[in-house]
């Protein structure tokens, strides 16, 4: 009977450690890393696309400031500032709030990949 209790106990630790390790994923927002607040519309749409490019100043500037601010590594700042300048290109070319969301999310991806202390990639 020890043995059963035991096994059921181990088990729905397991459950319960699984469910707790896929729960911060199930906040993400569908497209964007984990850490990333997207933008939001106004009422009414009357959001332009620099929304989106102000929401990623705001992820920079977060990460920047956790890696040392100016203190941070020059490859770490210029991996977070080439995608800061697509999304600029890439929101002006889409001017509207509806049609720049891939800016937004492609920007946040490539600024979440990079590496605070620059480290090869493991090959």
């Amino acid at each position: 009977m020890h043995k059963i209790r035991y096994g059921l106990a181990f088990v729905g630790g397991i459950v319960f450690s699984l469910a707790l390790g896929s729960l911060p994923q199930g906040f993400a927002e569908e497209g964007y890393p984990e850490d990333y607040t997207p933008s939001t519309q106004a009422e009414g749409g009357r959001r332009k696309s620099l929304d989106r490019v102000f929401a990623l100043t705001g992820y920079m500037t977060d990460k920047l400031a956790a890696a040392g601010g100016e203190k941070s590594p020059e490859c770490y700042r210029s991996c977070l500032t080439a995608p800061f300048n697509e999304v600029l290109a890439c929101a002006e070319a889409n001017d509207t709030y509806a049609t720049s969301e891939s800016c937004e999310t492609e920007a946040a991806q490539k600024m979440a990949a990079c590496d605070p202390k620059c480290s090869p990639p493991d090959l």
